[in-house]
């Protein structure tokens, strides 16, 4: 009867120090990513301040295999899910549009889903935006187009007013005209920010990320 019982304790302790090794050798397959690594994205869905919302969701794919000393740890086609977290459209006197973003996990190319916390740092010319040191990624400004447009109903007024009444009737005319084109930008937005599908964008870690491999 004691010789089972010890044959028992000898097998129970032979399966911890299997489940041991075995954990031991999982931890030791474990790499941490520092804050400030760079991930490089392609944009799956195209986003708009103009018909997306807060809260919405996006993808985007891995385009540049990510490497821990020589080993990749973030293959190409691994997967950065995410939502609009803040949007903000162009005013009609002032202001540029803006979006934020919100990266939230990540998925390994037949792997896990790890969550990430990540922020824009650099997006490719398509967008026609810029990115700011919060990760906010701006449109451009319609200065140039209002300016035009002012410009443009003043030059057309003043053609009429001379045709109408002279040098007097030329500077009353284009007067009007800047008065109708200042209006016309009051009710017109600036440029609403287009984002399109295949854009590329540049992320990096605002927190280590911890990766499991499979070597």
């Amino acid at each position: 009867m004691k010789i089972k019982r010890s044959q028992g304790l000898s097998g129970i302790l032979a399966l911890v120090l299997v489940f041991g090794a075995a954990a031991y050798a999982q931890r030791a397959h474990e790499v941490t990513l520092n804050e400030g690594t760079k991930i490089t994205v392609r944009l799956n869905d195209h986003l708009s301040t103009k018909t997306n919302r807060e809260g919405d969701r996006f993808s985007a794919e891995v385009i540049t295999p990510v490497f821990y000393h020589s080993q990749v740890v973030i293959p190409a086609g691994s997967v950065v899910n995410g939502r609009i977290s803040h949007l903000k459209r162009p005013g009609r006197i002032t202001g540029k549009a803006d979006i934020d973003f919100r990266f939230e996990t990540l998925r390994l190319q037949n792997g896990p889903e790890e969550y990430i916390v990540a922020r824009l740092a650099g997006a490719d010319r398509s967008t026609k935006g810029t990115v700011d040191r919060e990760g906010t990624l701006k449109g451009e400004g319609s200065k140039k187009r209002d300016t035009a447009v002012i410009a443009g109903s003043g030059a057309a007024g003043a053609g009429i007013g001379a045709i109408a009444g002279g040098a007097k009737g030329t500077a009353i005319g284009g007067g009007a005209g800047a008065l109708i084109g200042l209006g016309a930008i009051l009710v017109t937005r600036g440029k609403d920010l287009e984002v399109p599908r295949g854009s590329e964008f540049d992320l990096v870690l605002e927190r280590p990320l911890r990766l499991s491999t499979s070597n």
